[in-house]
């Protein structure tokens, strides 16, 4: 046995192992047709496909259970807006971690870079604060409490710097 059969051996029976109760008996099937399948190779595209047709059933199955979930105890106002605000705080974050981490691989790449005082200006406060602004100014009308989430990362981020150049 070549390691690409291995492979999908190893494959079908984790799906078998984790798959919703309603789909074992199909995930099953897949796995002992497997041994009508000549080729290493072919049986492991065999093993993906199947994998993926799997998988797809499971999720659909998920989703109709979150959505009949979703409809017995539908979310309030206020759980729908500490939830955006909630978003809004944690995409911006992201947005600051994307920002320092390309800084730091500016600063492998150009070695003299990551000291220079305007490339951390830039880098970490000019161009994450504009898109800030602009996405709050963009989400204010529609999804208005995301927008607060991002406004309020704004005033942090700006009273980080404001401590920092105090206490500097």
């Amino acid at each position: 046995m070549g390691a690409p059969r291995r492979l999908a051996v190893k494959m079908l029976s984790a799906v078998l192992r984790y798959a919703p109760d309603d789909s074992r008996d199909w995930a099953s099937a897949m796995l002992r047709e497997l041994d009508f399948i000549e080729e290493d190779w072919a049986a492991l595209f065999w093993a993906i496909g199947s994998t993926s047709a799997i998988l797809r059933r499971a999720a659909s199955v998920w989703r109709m259970w979150f959505k009949s979930k979703s409809m017995e105890g539908r979310m309030n106002n206020k759980g729908k807006k500490a939830l955006g605000i909630g978003l809004g705080v944690l995409s911006a974050l992201a947005l600051v971690g994307c920002a320092l981490a390309t800084l730091r691989l500016a600063g492998l790449v150009f070695p003299g870079l990551d000291h220079s005082p305007w490339a951390y200006w830039l880098a970490v406060m000019a161009i994450p604060e504009a898109i800030f602004v602009a996405a709050t100014v963009m989400l204010w009308r529609k999804k208005g409490p995301v927008a607060a989430g991002i406004l309020a990362m704004v005033l942090v981020v700006a009273l980080h710097v404001a401590v920092h150049l105090t206490l500097r």
